[in-house]
């Protein structure tokens, strides 16, 4: 008997099911979203860091370069044999004052040709007791007259920084004007400079050497400069970047370069970072949402669909508790037969709520954050490059500095003039080393081009004639000359004119630069990354430096832009030369990166699967638990029996313990449908034999009358021709096939059926003389069974659609061959054949499974209706060649 369950109110099925899904996916997703999110953040620190450190390494290398040359330079005019020879004439009592006037002119031409091409230097000035010597005429203060170095200043590489000139120079003793020298140190003391005493060949001191510095150097020269605060070594402000704002909240980084122990302070703004964060926490909440959004649609459409035999069921179970008529509910009842079982249904109901959300998550954040991702990637890539293109065009400039400051150099050309290769190798070679003479291949040639210099090789030669030409009319521009050796090296010469600076434009010489193209690729080697590409084309987009030596020389397909096919294109234009360096970033790679990025902690997407799993089948099986209970009183069920007694458990979902209370009512309908289903299959199992047995004899009676038409055309044809005899032999031979085609027997002998197949062919060459048969019989076959009249149909269509539509002579070849345990019959002729579409109709009607046919249709019909689509007939057929019909039957 029943048990009536406690009755309080429950959480519906589809509700609960929606809120489980929704629980767990919101787990699910907290963790991936967090999971996620901190990927990307920690990804933005690092690129962000990696920028950084890269642009402090780039501006503490620019500005250490720089001092450290200025440096070197005061180092060496201190003891310049060319300045203290100025420094001894201009000062003996026996040189005339045109004599001083023309070496001061000199003196000031050669302080002009050291600050050429040098950003760094706003001018030159010595300081003498007496006079000032200018390398652009602009002139301190004469009161400055005689004032000395202090010796502690060495200590600090001679560098006076703003506002300590007063303190490492000192007066000129007794002044007539000391009011005037204080005034002057104080407007001395706005500038930066270099400053030493310049000792004579006696060892004497002949006065102060000044090295200018250019204010705005740090602005214009120096990468970044917006957002540094520069500091020396007693932490005294030397510049302050025009982006940085202290009273923002900002994210510092400090570093020290080399040169006097000066501190450098990168000041990056922390909105932009903030920015970025903001916007990934509100992707991810906006995502979060949207996911939950997809989860409670799918849930509600989801839930409708794979489980609809379940709602089925339990709405039947409603009907039986609250209606009275049994009957009325009995004519409801829908069964529904599905491909999975219950489990099935509600761990893929699960899966589905929960993954889709899933996926729709991972698929909005990866392609939103990707983007962020890029752009992050792309910037460290830039700056890299930025810091790589600002090493190589430093590197070029100093060429280029020095070929000007030689060429510009008036002893240099008056020695070329005269061709005094002694004093000219001295002046070049000792007077002027701190131009790094020592580590290039430098050559001067004279306006004949003949070599009468070289720091390296002595050989003779001569210019390339075109390279030649071309720097002949290049004004004072850099030329370029590019050549591959036997063994594929390449070089790079530059080269320039020497025109007089007293005749111009006058041209006094040449002078060349040796670049091995490896030395340039070397520059930029340690640039190279996976998938990037550095080299170097020149205006015409020919390559003048790559890292592969047979590259060297090719033009560019693509032209050089932000975006080339699958490549990032970085440019930077090198000055003087016409030159751009090149790097080309593989957007493959930047793929490959961001995806590495998602899939790097693969086993952490594994572990949220599997957790999802778990829930999934968990609640499953928490779900069929009390119907499990159902189930298993369904198991010893036997038919008859008219109650079942259900222990009163409580589920929690109403429907489910519905399910429970209305058990006893479903056991007597599964009574009657069990009867019903029974004779219901019987009835429909008979059916199925007799419309089998109807369609076997009306495709038999098919075949009759089809015949019976074209055999009396052909009698009928030859009565009106009064050819008696063979009418009468045509009759007897319809008579043996009436009684083959009456005999009620489906199933005959191949041996039969080939017979009653000539018999058909004898008849029809009564009528038509322009066709012949040739047969090929396998023995073995003539004891097989076949079906009836299926080998005549296939020949009377090659005789009515063949040799009746020519007046060629047609042969028709008929094989009946056994091959592996299969007949196959074949009918071919070389009558015209079909076109491709007659073709194709043809075989879409073998294809259609009706069965009112006649012909070859009914044969195929009739084939596969009896042994079974693996057998049966097919036709090719070519137009102007003929028709081939193939049967297959198996070998009983």
């Amino acid at each position: 008997m029943f048990r009536k369950m406690r009755g309080f109110q429950r959480i519906s099925f589809r509700n609960f099911l929606m809120l489980f899904s929704l629980s767990a996916m919101l787990i699910l997703l907290l963790l991936l979203s967090s999971v996620f999110f901190f990927k990307i953040k920690n990804f933005i620190e690092e690129k962000k860091q990696f920028v950084i450190s890269t642009r402090m390494n780039q501006i503490s290398y620019e500005l250490n370069t720089s001092l450290s040359n200025m440096y070197a330079m005061v180092n060496h005019l201190t003891t310049n044999e060319r300045i203290a020879d100025y420094m001894q004439q201009m000062g003996e009592t026996n040189t005339n004052a045109i004599t001083k006037y023309q070496l001061s002119m000199d003196f000031e031409k050669y302080l002009y040709n050291i600050r050429q091409e040098n950003e760094i230097i706003d001018s030159i000035v010595v300081i003498t007791s007496q006079n000032q010597f200018s390398s652009d005429h602009t002139y301190l203060d004469f009161n400055l007259n005689g004032i000395q170095v202090k010796s502690e200043l060495a200590k600090e590489h001679y560098l006076v920084l703003q506002g300590k000139a007063a303190a490492s120079l000192i007066p000129p003793s007794d002044p007539d004007h000391p009011k005037g020298v204080s005034h002057a140190l104080d407007e001395l003391n706005k500038r930066a400079f270099f400053a030493a005493n310049l000792i004579g060949k006696d060892g004497a001191n002949n006065g102060v050497i000044l090295i200018l510095l250019n204010p705005q150097y740090v602005k214009d020269a120096v990468p970044y400069n917006e957002n540094i605060l520069l500091f020396d070594a007693n932490r005294d402000l030397i510049f302050r970047g025009s982006e940085v704002d202290l009273s923002v909240r900002v994210e510092t980084h400090d570093t020290t370069i080399p040169f006097n122990h000066m501190q450098l302070v990168y000041v990056e703004r922390m909105d932009v970072y903030r920015q970025q964060l903001l916007f990934m926490a509100k992707l991810t909440a906006a995502t979060c949402l949207l996911a939950l959004l997809v989860a409670f649609v799918s849930s509600r459409f989801i839930s409708s669909k794979i489980l609809k035999p379940v709602y089925e069921v339990i709405q039947l179970f409603k009907m039986y508790e609250f209606a009275k008529d049994r009957g009325s509910n009995e004519s409801k009842f829908v069964t529904d037969i599905g491909r999975f079982n219950l489990r099935d249904r509600f761990l893929l109901y699960f899966i589905i709520t929960i993954l889709l959300p899933l996926l729709v998550y991972m698929v909005i954040f990866y392609w939103n954050s990707s983007n962020i991702v890029v752009d992050d990637l792309k910037k460290s890539h830039d700056s890299l490059f930025a810091k790589t293109a600002s090493y190589l065009e430093h590197d070029i400039n100093q060429k280029e500095v020095l070929m000007a400051r030689i060429s510009l150099d008036t002893a240099v050309q008056h020695e070329i003039l005269a061709k005094d290769m002694k004093t000219l190798e001295k002046e070049l070679l000792y007077d002027n080393h701190d131009l790094g003479l020592n580590r290039d291949v430098i050559r001067i040639y004279d306006r004949s081009n003949t070599l009468i210099f070289s720091n390296r090789y002595k050989q003779t030669g001569e210019l390339d004639f075109g390279f030649y030409n071309q720097m002949k009319g290049s004004g004072r521009k850099i030329s370029y000359h590019l050549t591959k050796d036997d063994f594929g090296n390449a070089s790079i010469v530059l080269g320039m004119p020497i025109i007089s600076l007293e005749k111009y434009p006058e041209i006094v010489g040449y002078m060349t630069v040796d670049l091995d193209s490896g030395y340039l690729s070397n520059l930029y080697g340690e640039f190279k990354q996976n998938g990037s590409e550095m080299f170097i084309v020149d205006k015409d987009n020919r390559i003048v430096s790559h890292p592969i030596a047979a590259q060297i020389g090719k033009v560019l397909d693509s032209p050089i832009g932000s975006y080339s096919g699958n490549y990032y294109d970085f440019a930077k234009e090198i000055g003087g030369v016409s030159w751009t360096f090149i790097s080309r970033y593989n957007e493959s790679d930047v793929e490959d990166q961001v995806i590495d990025l998602f899939v790097s902690n693969s086993y952490l997407f594994f572990l949220i699967f599997l957790l999802m799993l778990l829930f999934s089948f968990y609640m499953s099986q928490r779900m069929l638990k009390p119907l499990g209970r159902l189930n298993q009183m369904l198991n010893e069920y036997e038919l008859g029996e008219s109650h079942r007694i259900v222990l009163d458990r409580v589920s929690g979902i109403d429907e489910v313990d519905l399910l429970s209370r209305n058990f006893n009512q479903m056991v007597r309908r599964i009574d009657d449908l069990v009867v019903e289903t029974l004779v219901a299959d019987k009835e429909r199992i008979k059916l199925e034999y007799e419309k089998k047995e109807i369609q076997l004899i009306a495709l038999q009676s098919q075949i009759n009358p089809h015949f019976l038409y074209n055999t009396l055309d052909n009698l009928i044809y030859l009565v009106e021709t009064k050819e008696v005899d063979r009418a009468v032999e045509m009759i007897n031979s319809i008579s043996r096939l009436f009684r083959y085609i009456t005999n009620r027997e489906q199933m005959m002998g191949m041996k039969d059926e080939i017979i009653y197949a000539k018999t058909y062919i004898h008849i029809m060459s009564c009528r038509y003389d322009n066709f012949q048969c040739v047969w090929h019989v396998d023995d073995a076959i003539l004891e097989c069974g076949a079906l009836k009249l299926i080998l005549q149909p296939i020949i009377e269509n090659a005789i009515h659609h063949g040799a009746r539509q020519t007046r060629k002579q047609v042969t028709i070849e008929i094989s009946c061959m056994l091959q592996e345990g299969t007949i196959r019959m074949t009918v071919t002729d070389n009558a015209l054949g079909m076109r491709q579409d007659q073709l194709s109709e043809v075989r879409e009607r073998l294809a259609d499974p009706g069965v009112k046919k006649a012909g070859i249709y009914n044969v195929h019909a009739r084939i596969k209706l009896h042994f079974g689509e693996a057998y049966g007939l097919d036709i090719d057929s070519r137009y102007g060649e003929g028709t081939k019909v193939t049967i297959l039957l198996p070998a009983k």
